[in-house]
């Protein structure tokens, strides 16, 4: 890999991990859910400044191409970020849904009491 295009996406993954930061600073990004993407940014650009490790990474796990394991590697950790959004998201949902029902609970009682005065 050229000079020019590893300087280019170190830049662009540091300006990456220093959003991602940012957002966690300002409250806008909760720290659980950023974990995923710094590190998904640190071990980018590790790649970009050891690129033979990756090299020797993928020839010992077997794979013929590092641009295939880099590949494998990505997908991966897109995987696990869908994973933990997923998670989020149910939880939201019931978190939703007993809200709700609370809610409705609260009007019937609210409800109850004003027909008693």
């Amino acid at each position: 890999m050229s000079f020019a295009i590893r300087f280019g996406s170190a830049l662009v993954f540091l300006f990456l991990l220093l959003y991602v930061c940012s957002l966690v600073s300002k409250g806008r990004l909760l720290l659980k859910y950023s974990l995923l993407w710094i590190f998904l940014c640190c071990l980018a650009l590790l790649s970009l400044l050891v690129p033979d490790l990756v090299y020797c990474i993928s020839n010992w796990l077997g794979f013929i191409t590092a641009s295939n394991f880099v590949l494998v590697i990505a997908i991966v950790l897109l995987l696990l970020i869908s994973l933990s959004l997923s998670i989020a998201i149910s939880r939201l949902v019931l978190a939703i849904k007993n809200l709700t029902q609370r809610i409705a609970l609260l009007e019937k009682d609210l409800e109850n009491h004003k027909r008693i005065r």
